[in-house]
């Protein structure tokens, strides 16, 4: 998902960052770079201290604090955002890379990639980033073949759920039986996942109380199906609200890219994916 940061905030949020780490305000496993004065510009600073990030770390060397190397990740990703593109991959990639020299290690900065840029409490998504570690992870002979392959899995997944692309065809188990997704046509198509939590008891009130998606539902311009991920108790499917489409799917975790639960995916009327993993509150504020 993106997310989409004023140009002051973004500003006021980097000179922060940049301010703690060159007056040493937070403990650090290492020294942080800190750009010179001929870096003028906000994304000229941010490439110099991504390029330069992990100077002072000896990736070879045991990691003995996991909490700790996270978070030091997680700093080095709160750069990306007001960095190039270009820099970014590439140290990525280079770290990656210094960091099959130790087994251990390798797993712990996949581990923390996840954290960061993909898993559901990451500061920045990124699926072009992520791929790039969870590829490296997965090609690695240096990791047994269950790490391989639950890299791999992930690879996979979120290949199959690009934003501009089909998403996969899922099965869906209604009341009156079973239905593909691509046989249902709409203009647009909310899929809201859902289980039987709080979290998804609260955000199914809540969106199916809003009146701008009501009617929006009301004029044909918005199908919702809410999607529930596993084997619903008896007597789910027939409380749902009617003007929805209500299943279950116990293969979603293996075909789409559900990073958080309730979470929402947009889609246009051709079903390919127009963003993914978003809150009902955003879906909410765009539709209102």
């Amino acid at each position: 998902m993106k997310r989409l940061l004023s140009i002051f905030s973004a500003v006021a949020l980097s000179a922060f960052v940049l301010n703690c780490y060159a007056q040493g305000v937070e403990e650090t496993m290492f020294k942080y770079p800190v750009a010179p004065d001929t870096c003028s510009t906000l994304e000229s600073r941010c490439n110099h201290i991504v390029v330069n990030f992990w100077n002072e770390f000896d990736i070879a060397h045991p990691i003995k604090d996991d909490a700790m190397f996270e978070k030091t990740f997680r700093d080095y990703v709160n750069f990306f955002k007001f960095a190039h593109r270009n820099i970014v991959l590439s140290s990525v990639r280079n770290f990656v890379y210094k960091a099959r020299a130790n087994s251990a290690n390798l797993l712990k900065v996949g581990a923390a990639a996840e954290a960061a840029l993909y898993g559901p409490n990451a500061e920045f998504w990124s699926d072009e980033l992520y791929v790039e570690v969870a590829k490296a992870m997965a090609e690695s002979s240096h990791l047994k073949a269950t790490d391989r392959n639950y890299y791999k899995h992930q690879v996979e997944v979120i290949n199959k759920n690009l934003e501009g692309h089909e998403i996969p065809s899922l099965d869906i188990q209604t009341s009156s039986g079973k239905i593909k997704i691509n046989d249902i046509e709409a203009e647009s198509f909310l899929l809201f996942f859902t289980d039987e939590g709080a979290g998804s008891i609260i955000d199914r009130t809540r969106l199916s109380t809003d009146v701008g998606v009501n009617r929006l539902i009301e004029q044909g311009g918005l199908k919702v199906i809410q999607i529930y991920v596993g084997k619903p108790a008896a007597g789910w499917l027939e409380s749902q609200p009617e003007t929805w489409i209500n299943g279950s799917c116990d293969q979603v975790m293996d075909l789409v890219d559900v990073r958080a639960i309730p979470g929402c995916f947009i889609l246009n009327k051709d079903r390919q994916i127009v963003t993914k993993n978003v809150t009902v509150e955003e879906v909410k504020a765009a539709v209102n």
